[in-house]
């Protein structure tokens, strides 16, 4: 997924970069903490 975020960010670079309508833009992203798999058990 992360290689998604980067191809869209780089494609979006792209659009805006010519387009001199654009002032400014901000890209907010947020990820989900992934939950530590309960199956997984610690060393004692």
């Amino acid at each position: 997924m992360e290689q998604d975020i980067g191809k869209a960010l780089q494609e979006l670079a792209q659009a805006i970069e010519n387009n001199e309508a654009v002032e400014s833009v901000v890209i907010k992203i947020t990820l989900k903490k992934q939950k530590p798999s309960k199956a997984t058990k610690e060393s004692e």
